[in-house]
């Protein structure tokens, strides 16, 4: 279902519909090969599979001696038995092959001759005069990594949608993979708009404020793996932000907008992009904070218009253009990682409208404890940089206290666990005794 592009401010999109929209909307961006030391966090276009066993021969797991398990059967501590080393195995040298009753000398990661079946490390046994003595017998098997260990043939190792992480590189280097496929980085221009913005290393005046979005959002697209175009801030003019509007539209793949979408006076970047062409699929979304959220398409081209309140900006980038984005760029998972936490404190949501509240999630020995930050006004710019999670509530009207159970949205799993380490060295600190002199 679709509401009609011509609908009215009055009119507030359902917030699951609204995520819905948008999730149409992320259309897979195109394909393309890269070097693989290009593609740190890029995301997969292909499903590699390995296409021979690695490595394809034993190896021996430890600095030792390859023998035969069954030559070492009779030794004991008290009898120990003696076998001569004949020659030494390197890395890198090929594989050799063993006679009965003798031994070789072998490094970790050397090919286990050809006959040998087990390895006994340096530090078990002693060596004189060119015959290594065994105290105890050896089983077949021993300190020996079996062939195809790490990996096997037909075997999936990245999967189309993942993201590449380094690991990932050392495994597709490992398989002799140096070129693949993958999506091309979405291009997102950013537009801020406000007469009251100035720059980072201006004082503001009366009625000005730093330009916070700016960085805040810029550093949210380039996090995501896009490419982030920022095209300046703009004053409150029809005519400067249509030009503005259209050489931010050049060549990008996605626009945001950020600033100037409310029903004010100066709420102008809508009434211009409808001007320029834009049809809206939605002006207004039901959720606090973010009201007037909106999303379009301007000649093609997907448009996010965010609030100008930096904690309302924030929300709704993270609950409906950051999903887009992650599925233009392929990825196969898109959400917020979701759990479910008890509640430490107090919250309630209204009527007609989906509460997102900033929180600090924790691991407690019960489980996830959220507690909700003090202050939930829009306008803040600190919520988005102290929270660690996001509280969702159903449309109300619902009261909850402590104790109660609620959705909770991993903005930053780092810190939840940094929470738990603080938890875990207050539990563990030993406090001195003090003495009254």
């Amino acid at each position: 279902m679709r509401m009609n592009t011509t609908c009215v401010d009055t009119e507030l999109m359902p917030f699951d519909l609204a995520r819905s929209i948008l999730a149409e909307a992320g259309e897979t961006l195109s394909v393309e090969s890269i070097r693989l030391s290009d593609a740190l966090g890029r995301v997969a276009a292909e499903n590699i599979v390995a296409k021979e066993d690695l490595v394809p021969y034993a190896r021996s797991a430890m600095d030792g001696f390859a023998l035969r398990a069954a030559d070492t059967l009779a030794a004991s501590s008290g009898s120990p038995i003696a076998i001569p080393v004949v020659a030494k195995v390197f890395t890198g040298e090929g594989r050799s092959t063993l006679t009965a009753n003798t031994a070789m000398g072998i490094t970790t990661g050397a090919p286990v001759p050809i006959n040998a079946d087990a390895v006994i490390p340096h530090e078990q046994v002693t060596v004189r005069n060119g015959m290594v003595f065994i105290e105890k017998a050896v089983s077949v098997g021993d300190c020996i990594f079996p062939p195809a260990e790490d990996v096997r043939c037909g075997e999936t190792l990245l999967k189309r949608g993942n993201v590449i992480s380094p690991g990932v590189m050392a495994l597709l280097a490992f398989v002799g993979r140096s070129e693949l496929s993958v999506h091309r980085r979405p291009t997102v221009s950013l537009l801020c708009s406000g007469s009251e913005l100035v720059d980072v290393s201006e004082t503001p005046a009366c009625g000005q404020v730093r330009n916070s979005n700016a960085s805040l959002l810029t550093a949210l697209l380039s996090e995501c793996g896009a490419e982030a175009r920022y095209c300046g801030a703009v004053t409150d003019n029809a005519e400067q932000l249509r030009s503005a509007l259209e050489e931010a539209r050049q060549g990008a793949d996605l626009l945001l907008t950020t600033g100037g979408a409310s029903v004010g006076e100066r709420d102008l970047i809508k009434a211009v992009l409808e001007d320029m062409g834009a049809e809206f699929e939605f002006r207004r979304v039901a959720v606090r904070p973010g009201k007037p959220f909106a999303f379009g398409r301007w000649r093609g081209l997907p448009v996010c218009v965010l609030p100008g309140n930096p904690a309302a900006a924030f929300v709704c980038y993270q609950e409906f253009a950051r999903p887009t984005l992650l599925r233009m760029a392929g990825r196969e998972r898109v959400d917020l990682p979701i759990v479910m936490a008890t509640l430490a404190g107090h919250a309630r949501s209204k009527p007609g409208s989906r509460y997102i509240l900033f929180g600090n999630l924790s691991i407690t020995r019960f489980g996830f404890l959220v507690e909700p930050l003090e202050n939930q006004c829009s306008a803040l710019v600190r919520n988005p940089a102290m929270a660690n999670a996001l509280i969702v509530l159903p449309e109300g009207p619902a009261t909850y206290e402590s104790g109660d159970r609620v959705t909770v949205q991993v903005l930053d799993w780092d810190r939840v666990v940094l929470e738990k380490d603080i938890e875990l060295e207050m539990q563990t600190r030993v406090v001195p005794s003090s003495s009254c002199r």
